[in-house]
């Protein structure tokens, strides 16, 4: 028995018939079902909570198996599943961008899956029991030939301000394929998307956070070359780079390999063919179906139920109303907090709750509640060992413009943590330099795929507390250089460290450094003139400082290819 007198289940004692799928893909289900089993299939949007246990009752199915994956449109929570007896899997598709809310979720599934290898670790950190490694999946598509195919080249995908990155990949396209057939699409549906693959040999692939994502699993599909950004052993791991896709590793590379490929349809044939038959071998949704029902046979249950699944719901629904992705109110996040009943001697909980409360009053905007909230944590020490909450109520007062009493929260969690030497916060700025560093080193540097606003949110991460600096002193030297240093080790911030190199470079002009730094983050985000001309003028600096063999040294480092140096010239 479990918890709350709930039935449990062992390792290896389910026969996988029954499957219950929420927000699935119609391919994955097809999978379930050509392997045998009887498939309910569930929408869980566009309400933000589903009951599953009362649904399944109205439905009169009882699953063997129940397995929600992320859905990319309107997010739903589901709710009773601490009722069911029966294994429950939760599959992150995108937790490279949700992982500040996925870590609480899981807690509600025996076992997670993430289609991102880099982030098992993080939601394991984050609280999730079994997390596995689950790649997303190809298509079997049709792939015609590549001499009967219109287009040489094409993307999909939208162009927004928010992903600059993606615009300027996009006019390197248009300048390199002049002369050849170049197919830019926005809103196409899935359909129509796989229609174009197919009439396409090249799909240049450019991902978000440096993550392996969608693209490349359909332009394979379709039998196409997918050229990518060069992510590492995970992408490796999955197809053959050079043989079934390529990769490249700046704005030149893409360059020099466009122009390669765009001139020998026959080996983007070859390697189109490859992929396709890598796909077909290994990454459709048969092949993902028959690795659920394996992980799933052998689940242990672990997942919250009773109180403690309350609490991870409303801590879920908590973390995504600070972040705008559930439609939700402020005060209905605060009311299911509130409702969890949570003991503050389970301090680790209570704590979590405690900066869960914060930040939602925060982004509701209403102080006083805040104030009180704050006032209450800091007047009789409680949680005073936790760091989130020390970490939170600082922030807190800073919103407030109560100094003293954010000093008062770093120097709780100065004494919790035996930091020497803490330093001595004199300003606001100083305190949030102070929190910055102490973040980093735990490491928490970033948030990532959080839409973080200094003006709504409470910093919870590093670079969320730099951000808050400059959102007051924009051009604040010391902390740029900070933030960059911070960001230049993370995938997928190349076109947001540009904007504060760019700075830099405007006020320390003879540092060859930092231009050379401005140029190779231009270069990864696909800015090919800009990162030419800045890369030729940090040279520049350093001869005239006498530093050939330092500049070429540095430009090695960054230079994979070794391409940057052959276009640089002597």
């Amino acid at each position: 028995m479990t918890t709350e007198g709930k039935p449990g289940y062992g390792p290896g004692m389910r026969d996988m018939k029954k499957i219950c799928l929420i927000d699935s893909p119609v391919t994955l289900k097809a999978a379930f079902e050509e392997l045998g089993c009887e498939v309910l299939a569930l929408n869980g949007s566009p309400e933000p909570f589903l009951a599953l246990d009362e649904t399944l009752a109205e439905r009169g199915f009882a699953p063997d198996l129940v397995m929600q994956v992320e859905s990319l449109g309107p997010r739903c929570l589901v709710t009773g599943l601490d009722g069911l007896d029966c294994p429950a899997l939760l599959w992150c598709i995108d937790p490279h961008l949700n992982g500040y809310w996925h870590g609480a979720y899981a807690r509600l599934f025996d076992l997670t899956c993430s289609t991102q290898l880099a982030s098992v670790p993080v939601l394991r950190q984050r609280g999730a029991r079994d997390v596995r490694w689950l790649p997303t999946f190809g298509h079997g598509s049709a792939s015609p030939d590549h001499a009967a195919r219109a287009w040489d080249a094409a993307f999909v995908g939208r162009l927004t301000a928010e992903r600059p990155a993606r615009t300027w990949m996009v006019r390197l396209l248009e300048e390199r394929c002049a002369g050849y057939a170049l197919a830019v699409r926005q809103g196409l549906t899935f359909g129509a998307m796989m229609d174009l693959y197919r009439d396409a040999r090249i799909i240049p692939n450019q991902s978000i956070l440096g993550e392996v994502n969608f693209r490349l699993f359909e332009g394979a599909s379709c039998g196409c070359l997918v050229l990518s950004e060069a992510l590492g052993e995970e992408q490796e791991t999955l197809f053959a780079p050079g043989r079934e896709f390529d990769t490249y590793g700046d704005a030149v590379e893409l360059d020099e390999k466009l122009t390669m490929y765009l001139k020998n349809p026959r080996l983007t044939q070859a390697m189109g063919r490859a992929a396709r038959e890598r796909v077909l071998a290994e990454h459709t949704a048969l092949h993902r179906a028959r690795r659920i029902l394996e992980w799933a046979r052998d689940a242990v249950d672990g997942r919250a139920r009773g109180r403690d699944a309350d609490l991870w719901t409303a801590l879920t629904a908590a973390a995504m109303q600070e972040g705008g992705v559930i439609g939700i109110s402020a005060g209905e996040a605060l009311a299911r907090l509130a409702g969890c009943g949570c003991d503050p001697a389970t301090a680790d909980i209570f704590a979590d709750v405690a900066c869960a409360i914060l930040r939602v009053q925060a982004v509701d905007g209403k102080t006083g509640p805040m104030a009180s909230t704050m006032d209450a944590l800091l007047a009789v020490g409680m949680c005073a060992d936790s760091p989130g909450v020390n970490l939170t109520g600082s922030m807190a007062a800073l919103r407030l413009g109560r100094f003293d009493a954010a000093r008062a929260f770093w120097y709780r969690h100065v004494k919790a943590m035996g930091i020497s030497n803490p330093g001595q916060p004199d300003t606001p700025a100083a305190l949030l330099t102070l929190w910055a560093r102490d973040l980093s080193r735990r490491g928490r540097v970033v948030r990532a795929g959080f839409a973080f606003d200094p003006a709504v949110h409470l910093p919870d991460s590093a670079v969320e507390c730099l951000l808050a600096l400059l959102a007051d002193q924009p051009e604040h030297l010391p902390t740029l250089r900070l933030l960059d240093a911070m960001l230049r080790p993370l995938p997928g911030l190349s076109q947001l460290r540009v904007g504060f190199l760019s700075v830099l470079t405007l006020h320390e002009r003879k540092e060859w450094r930092l231009a050379l730094e401005l140029a190779l983050a231009s270069l990864r985000a696909c800015r090919l003139a800009s990162g030419l001309d800045e890369l030729a003028l940090a040279r520049t600096l350093a001869r005239s400082q006498g530093q050939d063999s330092a500049f070429a040294r540095a430009l090695a480092v960054g230079d994979r290819s070794g391409l940057l140096a052959a276009r640089l010239g002597a």
